[in-house]
């Protein structure tokens, strides 16, 4: 085989940390559509496509350097259960890593080519000469959307500067899960004020972000002046209990595009009570798109506007570790499309 042919948008070294047995070589699967259950399935296999990332392996090997750095890192986390110190080095690696992770995968690359086929085909409608044009037997994407997607994540890391990760710690007797698209985000402040556009944007105000770390440990990155996560000093094994494992587990499996993960301890039940707890859930989330009535420019050209967000998942969860801070219960909301957590992007955005 080539030389780096298979190409994991989940690292093996992570999915280790969920593993079956003690050679770290097997893991559990649970297959979202079929419920089929695999009890030792080998881990090399997993979360991976040939030349996912391209032959030329130029994006592989970078994502390979990341990892040499923060797989030692967060091998130290599960085995001490404690973040490095706040705003270290190694913090700001496990911070890069977790924001990667959540745009690499063949999830998000999937939902990305979705937003373009449907975007296009709305501004195509416009013009006449598509008015005969079979829109359903034509999807359009990239070949290299995780490029795509990637890039507009590292030119907008400035703005998740702001946002804080901590370590909750899971004792009781569920283990948490993993999937092939690890990372969920969610937003209880905006889900709590009824807003009724994007919730989980990279600037969205009240953004949470999870990603489970081992069946003990899950990473929390939140928006800090929205959310009281344990005590202001507090950054490592702050506890969570089974109604919140419940909820990890379900949005675990609402973001999976194909598998769940999860060591043998977790049994065939437990997965198929995840997967219906979850299922009445799996519609909610859509792309929607609002088009707005065409604009005449100089040339005498016309320019179309096409607005799209994501539809939230909305669990109502009721989470032991979290709280809404003063700001949050005081904060009016903007009156616009998109509720940002620093308005000098939005004024950034009106001088382009």
């Amino acid at each position: 085989m080539p030389e780096k042919k298979k190409q994991h948008y989940v690292p093996k070294f992570y999915l280790k940390f969920f593993s079956s047995d003690s050679d770290q070589k097997a893991i559990k699967v649970c297959l979202k559509e079929s419920y089929k259950i695999i009890q030792n399935a080998d881990i090399k296999s997993q979360a991976q496509e040939d030349y996912f990332y391209g032959k030329n392996l130029e994006r592989e090997d970078w994502f390979g350097n990341i990892e040499d750095t923060t797989s030692l890192i967060l091998k130290e986390v599960v085995k001490t259960k404690v973040l490095p110190k706040n705003k270290s080095d190694e913090y700001y690696w496990i911070w890069l890593f977790f924001l990667l992770q959540a745009y690499r995968t063949r999830a998000n690359a999937d939902e990305f080519n979705d937003m373009v086929d449907k975007s296009l085909k709305t501004v195509m409608k416009f013009e006449p000469k598509f008015k005969d044009f079979d829109f359903d037997t034509h999807f359009f994407a990239y070949d290299d959307a995780i490029e795509k997607t990637l890039d507009i994540l590292l030119k907008s890391l400035p703005m998740m500067m702001d946002m804080q990760i901590k370590l909750l710690k899971n004792n009781t007797s569920q283990e948490l899960i993993t999937s092939d698209n690890p990372v969920s985000k969610y937003n209880q402040f905006l889900e709590s004020r009824n807003f009724p556009y994007g919730h989980c944007g990279m600037a969205s105000k009240g953004l949470q972000i999870f990603y489970p770390l081992a069946p003990d440990l899950i990473l929390v990155m939140y928006d800090p002046k929205v959310y009281k996560v344990g005590n202001r000093k507090q950054f490592s094994k702050i506890q969570i209990n089974e109604t919140d494992v419940e909820f990890f587990n379900s949005l675990t499996c609402l973001y999976a595009n194909k598998a769940l993960y999860s060591t043998s301890n977790v049994t065939d039940f437990q997965f198929e009570k995840i997967l219906e707890r979850s299922k009445k859930y799996q519609n909610q989330k859509k792309l929607e798109l609002k088009q707005f009535d065409p604009v005449e420019n100089d040339d005498e050209t016309e320019s179309v506007i096409v607005q799209h967000h994501k539809t939230p998942f909305m669990l109502h969860p009721n989470l032991s570790f979290i709280k809404q801070t003063q700001h949050a219960k005081s904060y009016k909301l903007s009156g616009y499309f998109a509720e940002i957590r620093d308005e000098r992007y939005r004024k950034k955005g009106k001088q382009v």
